[in-house]
């Protein structure tokens, strides 16, 4: 697997754009965009909405805990939703974890570790 991301900060809003590569048996290409509403002073949580291309719109919620970011999101029926902790291993190591279900079926599950260049 590989990929990037770009930040940028807005007033009033940061994008986050990403690209996956998922390379073996079965190649996938994943594009997403985030809108982040910016963290206030002293705030530990912030929301976020997402146009994923399977999915549809999300929208979830960022929450700091530790040296962890907890991720959690529905579309806009609940049908679908999901998970995922993004924990710092150290200043270039991130360790991923997360699960995306429809309705009460997990269909994907993924573990991730993230290293920046």
């Amino acid at each position: 697997m590989s990929g990037e991301t770009t930040i940028r900060h807005e007033e009033g809003k940061w994008h986050f754009d990403g690209v996956l590569r998922v390379r073996g048996d079965r190649p996938a290409l994943q594009h997403n965009r985030y809108e982040i509403i910016p963290l206030l002073e002293g705030a530990r949580s912030t929301h976020w909405s997402s146009s994923n291309p399977v999915l549809g719109t999300l929208s979830g919620r960022f929450v700091l805990c530790g040296d962890a970011i907890l991720s959690f999101y529905a579309n806009p029926t609940g049908r679908f939703r999901g998970y995922e902790c993004l924990q710092q291993r150290d200043e270039r190591r991130y360790s991923v974890r997360g699960a995306v279900m429809e309705e009460d079926k997990v269909i994907s599950t993924w573990a991730l570790e993230l290293t920046a260049p």
